[in-house]
């Protein structure tokens, strides 16, 4: 059975299912749910995350009215195979009510996964395996799209400095625009001048270590910096774990401490009320007062 062919049978399949849970109804901020406290919930149970699929990795626009998150259609015999394939689905608030998700404009012939959205908010970034200008495929690298009146651009592909053929994935941008992203196994940033993205730098040894960094988000103000950390020996935090460091005065970084919390993907919602993660196929949130009580005494 073809790719496209699963992908459709997958889409049809989850309409069907999130088609029952009355998506018209749903009104307000973050698709009228309620809440969450210091302890992470599972984000619109039923209605985003529901049994039949694997969700992870969400974005809020900046305006609050589009969400965006990952489903894998992953099929079991290609899992035993170590393949794995993502598609980006959206939901919109219109008119107040929210929109029963849908496949996104740029995502479903090629993996597609790692959104986020410029500062403000007409510039979509997202990371992809699809074949490169060059005539390139088999690496992932990070790609665009614009507004264009209600919907996107063609996608593009991020220029050098950005672009290396080896690829660059898992990008997070600052207020300023600067870019957080995994090269390699290490996280880098990039700052925004003149117009462009200049050479990446590497957020060195208090940030990465010997083990895998990803899955980075920034702040908007560059003051702490979410990551997840894997490869680790089982000793270690079970071999992975979510970590935050804090900017110094100087502006160095802390060094990296584990946050405690059991999640992958860290997303902080553009209000800066809400941390989104993702765990075991599920999207959880919970109030991003976490951040504050990881904060070290010694830095304002």
């Amino acid at each position: 059975m073809t790719r496209k062919i699963i992908l459709l049978i997958s889409i049809l399949h989850f309409i069907n299912c999130t088609g029952k849970s009355n998506f018209s109804e749903l009104q307000g901020p973050y698709l009228g749910q309620k809440p969450p406290g210091m302890v992470p919930e599972v984000f619109a149970p039923g209605l985003i995350c529901t049994e039949e699929k694997y969700e992870l990795n969400s974005v809020f626009s900046p305006d609050g009215t589009e969400f965006y998150y990952e489903i894998s259609t992953t099929t079991p015999e290609e899992k035993k195979e170590g393949k794995y394939f993502y598609i980006i689905m959206v939901s919109r608030q219109v008119n107040g009510i929210w929109t029963e998700p849908e496949l996104a404009s740029f995502s479903g012939e090629y993996i597609t996964v790692d959104m986020s959205f410029s500062p403000d908010g007409n510039r979509l970034y997202f990371c992809s395996d699809r074949v490169d200008p060059w005539g390139r495929s088999g690496a992932v690298h990070i790609w665009y799209v614009d507004r264009e009146g209600s919907g996107w651009s063609e996608w593009k592909i991020m220029a050098p400095p950005i672009y290396s053929e080896e690829g660059n994935s898992q990008l997070s941008l600052a207020a300023n625009n600067s870019m957080y992203l995994r090269m390699g196994n290490d996280l880098f940033y990039s700052k925004f001048e003149d117009g462009k993205f200049i050479e990446p730098i590497n957020l060195g040894k208090n940030i990465n270590t010997e083990y895998a960094e990803s899955k980075a988000y920034i702040a908007p103000d560059e003051s702490y910096l979410l990551f997840h950390r894997y490869g680790m020996p089982e000793s270690l935090y079970g071999g992975r774990a979510m970590f935050i460091s804090f900017r110094k005065e100087d502006g160095s970084w802390s060094p990296a401490k584990p946050t405690g919390i059991d999640g992958s993907i860290p997303k902080v919602t553009p209000d800066g009320k809400y941390l989104f993660f993702s765990r075991g196929g599920e999207i959880y949130w919970m109030d991003a007062g976490i951040i504050g009580q990881l904060k070290p005494e010694n830095i304002k």
